[in-house]
């Protein structure tokens, strides 16, 4: 099952169109090169890879539904988790 924080589920039951997040996945079974794949096909951008197998991500809000059902994935949270950068 896959971790999803309050402030993604909040956004995934009501995205605001034409609005970006930017999402921190923790890959835990998957390929990286697929989820960045799938990450582009669906408009988003793989911003950085980050320590402990995670990935930053910028995606339309509309499609955070998507990326929280990918496989492999085992917790999706904003991007607030990194702090002040």
């Amino acid at each position: 099952m896959t971790y999803l924080s309050h402030t993604v589920r909040s956004l995934r039951d009501d995205p605001i169109p034409d609005e970006e997040v930017r999402l921190v996945l923790t890959v835990a079974d998957a390929d990286a090169e697929e989820i960045e794949s799938t990450v582009e096909s669906l408009g988003g951008e793989v911003v950085r890879e980050l320590a402990f197998d995670r990935l930053l991500v910028a995606v339309a809000q509309t499609d955070i539904d998507a990326i929280c059902s990918l496989d492999g994935i085992s917790s999706v949270e904003t991007d607030a988790v990194l702090g002040p950068t």
